[in-house]
């Protein structure tokens, strides 16, 4: 038996330990400690022969007061990593003006990769493959190859040079002139796709293009076949390749434009599309092969290493938006749980409290239930839990009249006042603009209501409309008082919004004008080496100069090799944020799909998506969807063992979600709340 006030010590050891394993560890964790509590405080009231109505009265007040403690602890958690996001949000903001640069940097690399410097290759190997055969009828074929080839890449370099590049939209035709057009005659092709969706059209054209580059590079003189067929709802794309001939030299200069990049880039243009790409040796040769998808609903997330294995888009799917037990909703349960613990806990544990009527318990606990219940909505419906906790007490009355419970209303209300206080508040803080203006009618309802159940006390003597009145005016006070106070925390809310979406918009803005120098350079530098390069070798294939065509497009792939070289120079850090995952994962060598649609969020939302994509990106696979929504942000991808523990507690510390399959998807769900 512990004397006078030690009987608040171990409480308040418990209390802390609660406090401190909700802090610093997981949700489930700290849950578990809160039942463990619960369960021992239970445990030492039957011990001490307790009676069961005691014993039940200290386990709901244990648990009660044990999951506010969670709350609380879980609330300093998130605010903590919330803090912490924002201190790295603002100090990458003056990288990201020079990260979108690189981005830029990346994309023109990958065009030139893709364009420029597949004609040029082209026109190398046939150009040498001619000269060297010294047939007068192949230097005449490789010349008129050369002035056509060579107007195409003017072309594109000239389009490469101006403002904006749109994105890659095609159809098969484009596929069929890239194969009717090419120099080796040691190709053949089949198609049995009829049709397919412009996007899905071009990712095949690109892997095709870039195949085909890559077999003249590294294999000229070899044999190349092409397949494009269509199998199941999807397309499938090969391009074998047969070792070269070694005689067949051309492709020296070209092939210091290799080193992965381009395959790297086909990597993310079909994960983009929701397929899968694969290259590789076959027998003595070499193999790329695509899937892609024909119909949305066939698109996967990301691909795995089992072609069979296919998963449903997450553009319209939110696995974790239901409920988020981990975040802030989680805590508006905690205080209904506290409110029922200290309604019902402590009538049962009160010595004083009279035996009950027949009946009454079954009266009092609904009543009870139905007043703490709705904080659990408070920040979804504040008004509509407001009135359902106002309306227990018009029915309290009424039982008390009917002689159904001695349980006074105005004890009750004064006991449970902060239940309409905290409701209020979310009306203030929480309430949809569009019913603020009947906002202040809230505390006018819980004034009047509390005046009544005082009024209607007991302990009141005299005139009782009076009584009421006069009550009802101090109960104003407090009321008014708290709604304010939650209309000034929802207008600071909406200031720090506007304030944070300004800074976006400038930021924007200053990174869009650095976009353009660097656009405005490096076409300066293409117009003053490739280009003019290419220009030259329209002009000698015109003049049947074919020693000359070759040794211009020698010129012209160096020129490039150089160019590519300095565009893929990486510059700072990629930003903390949800664009600069796609720069995260071209580094990695990886790719990122986006999917529902692109929206502004948060800086703890966009830190905690980077921060989730880059440990996916580093220990798990090549590949990281991000699927935004309005309600947050879900990365998903292949991840290894060692990151699950780090990406679990990444989700928890943001109040989101973690989950994982048997294929060994995991989903991070981040969530947007108020703050």
């Amino acid at each position: 038996m512990l004397p006078g006030w030690l009987w608040w010590v171990p409480p308040l050891i418990v209390t802390a330990a609660l406090y401190g394993l909700a802090l610093r560890r997981t949700a489930g964790v700290a849950a578990g400690g809160v039942a463990v509590a619960a369960a021992l405080s239970a445990g030492t009231a039957i011990a001490l022969g307790e009676p069961a109505r005691s014993v039940t009265g200290v386990a709901l007040l244990a648990v009660g007061l044990g999951a506010v403690t969670w709350a609380l602890g879980r609330a300093r958690r998130r605010g903590r990593a919330r803090r912490l996001a924002l201190a790295a949000y603002r100090a990458a903001a003056p990288d990201v003006p020079g990260v979108a640069a690189e981005v830029e940097r990346h994309r023109l690399a990958a065009e030139l990769h893709d364009t420029a410097a597949h004609r040029l290759t082209g026109i190398v190997v046939g150009s040498a493959s001619a000269l060297r055969l010294a047939d007068q009828a192949l230097v005449e074929e490789a010349a008129r190859h050369a002035a056509e080839t060579g107007r195409l890449a003017v072309e594109e370099l000239e389009r490469l040079t101006d403002a904006d590049t749109p994105a890659g939209r095609g159809d098969f035709a484009d596929l069929d002139a890239l194969i009717a057009t090419w120099p080796d005659p040691r190709l053949s092709y089949r198609r049995t796709g009829g049709s397919a969706p412009p996007e899905i059209a071009a990712v095949a054209y690109r892997v095709v293009r870039e195949a085909l580059t890559n077999a003249l590079r590294y294999g000229p003189g070899g044999d190349v076949r092409v397949g494009v067929e269509r199998e199941h709802g999807r397309l499938l794309v090969s391009v074998v390749n047969t070792p070269g001939d070694p005689a067949v030299n051309g492709g020296d200069v070209a092939r210091g434009l290799g080193g992965g990049h381009g395959l790297a880039g086909l990597r993310a243009a079909t994960a983009a599309c929701g397929g899968s790409l694969s290259a590789g040796p076959e027998g003595q040769g070499w193999a790329v092969r695509a899937e892609l998808p024909l119909a949305p609903e066939d698109r996967p997330p990301y691909s795995t290493s089992s072609p069979s294995s296919t998963y449903s888009t997450y553009s319209t799917y939110s696995p974790y938006s239901t409920y988020e037990w981990r975040g802030r909703q989680a805590a508006d349960v905690a205080l209904a749980i506290l409110a029922l613990a200290l309604s019902i806990g402590t009538s049962l544990v009160t010595a004083d409290v009279p035996e009950e009527l027949p009946g009454e318990v079954a009266l009092l606990v609904p009543l009870f239930a139905a007043h703490a219940l709705p904080l659990a909505l408070r920040r979804r419906a504040p008004l509509a839990g407001l009135a359902a906790a106002l309306s227990v007490y018009p029915l309290l009355l009424a039982a008390g009249l009917a002689g159904w419970t001695t349980q006074p209303a105005g004890d009750v209300f004064l006991w449970c006042l902060w239940v309409e206080l905290a409701l209020l508040y979310a009306v203030g803080a929480y309430g949809r603009p569009a019913l603020r203006r009947w906002g202040a009618m809230a505390p006018a309802a819980v004034a009047a209501v509390g005046g009544l159940a005082l009024g209607c006390g007991p302990g009141i003597i005299g005139n009782r409309l009076a009584a009421w009145a006069v009550l009802a005016m101090g109960v104003a006070v407090p009321a008014t008082a708290t709604w304010a106070l939650g209309l000034a925390v929802a207008a600071r809310r909406g200031r720090r919004r506007t304030a944070m979406a300004r800074e976006r918009d400038l930021l924007g803005r200053e990174a869009a004008a650095v976009v353009l120098a660097e656009r405005s350079r490096l076409a300066a530098e293409l117009r003053r080496t490739a280009l003019r390069h290419a220009r030259a070798i329209v002009a000698a294939a015109d003049a049947r100069r074919l020693d000359d065509v070759l040794a211009e497009a020698r010129a012209g792939l160096a020129a490039l090799r150089e160019s590519l070289d300095e565009l893929r120079l990486q510059g700072d850090d990629p930003p903390p944020t949800i664009a600069g995952i796609a720069l995260l994962a071209a580094r990695h060598q990886g790719a990122v799909r986006y999917a529902g649609t692109r929206r502004a969020a948060s800086p703890s939302v966009e830190v905690a998506a980077f921060r989730a994509a880059e440990l996916i990106l580093r220990h798990g696979g090549p590949e990281v969807t991000v699927a935004c929504h309005a309600d947050g942000v879900a990365v998903s991808g292949p991840s290894s063992p060692g990151a699950e523990r780090r990406l679990r507690a990444l989700a928890d510390a943001a109040g989101g979600g973690f989950s994982q399959d048997e294929y060994g998807t995991t989903r991070v769900w981040i969530p947007e709340v108020l703050a």
